[in-house]
């Protein structure tokens, strides 16, 4: 059985991954492009003012570090490999779970259900988490990195597991506990810098927030669609036959 789930997740993820990484970089990638001219020119003007004040009368000699320290790809080519390479990891992994759970229910799975469960997924790590923090382009300030993770996978698993009472509760106790995962890590609120500020306009960050999130839709859609075609295909909703 767990063969069977494997090679479900493997091809529908590969599958799902390349699909995912075409609509992000038609969508996504173009933006984030454009958002670090604004981050490479303010960096740019930083450095010409610390040369200037470094230069000026009586200011200390001192070496410039014009290297940040971060990787950043290379070529256009080298961030889309990488990025291809993480999303197909990304749909993998998805995909095992939702396999799994097709497995473990014996419930028919076809693409409609997979759709169903692909759109949950897209919910639960997608749409919630980005009600409180939004796909940020690069420049923009942020909240401490282990905060903005903590709460993120927090939301998620809050909002997958209310999406699974009100779907497969029973009773009205449960489905409310349901509502209430879901609506709760809003409650506790996202972490946010002291000050907001974002190198580029208002108009592209928001641009980009809905390239985001569409991208996201189709990829997990995609991708649980795929998982219940091929789960169906596999026998992954049926006992596995007696040796």
């Amino acid at each position: 059985m767990f063969g069977r789930i494997f090679m479900v997740a493997l091809v529908a993820g590969v599958l799902a991954g390349f699909v995912g990484s075409g609509v992000q970089f038609g969508l996504a990638t173009p933006l984030i492009v454009e958002a670090e001219k604004y981050e490479e020119a303010a960096e740019k003007k930083k450095a010409e003012t610390s040369a200037v004040h470094s230069h000026a009368p009586g200011a200390p000699a001192h070496s410039h570090d014009h290297g940040s320290g971060e990787w950043e790809p290379g070529s256009p080519l080298e961030r889309a490999f990488w990025t291809a390479v993480a999303n197909v990891l990304l749909a993998v992994g998805g995909a095992l779970v939702i396999a799994a759970a097709f497995s473990l229910r014996k419930t028919e799975a076809t693409w409609k259900t997979g759709l169903a469960w692909g759109t949950g997924a897209f919910l639960a790590v997608g749409l919630a988490p980005a009600l409180g923090l939004p796909p940020e382009l690069p420049g923009t300030a942020a909240a401490e990195l282990a905060n903005r993770q903590g709460w993120w996978l927090g939301t998620a698993v809050a909002t997958a597991g209310g999406l699974m009472l009100l779907g497969y509760g029973k009773g009205g106790v449960w489905k409310a506990l349901g509502g209430v995962l879901i609506v709760l890590p809003h409650l506790i609120g996202a972490p946010h810098p002291a000050t907001p500020e974002s190198l580029a306009p208002p108009a592209l960050q928001n641009q980009f927030i809905v390239a985001a999130l569409v991208s996201s839709a189709i990829f997990w859609t995609v991708l649980g669609g795929l998982v219940g075609f091929f789960s169906n295909r596999f026998g992954l909703d049926r006992p596995a036959p007696a040796a």
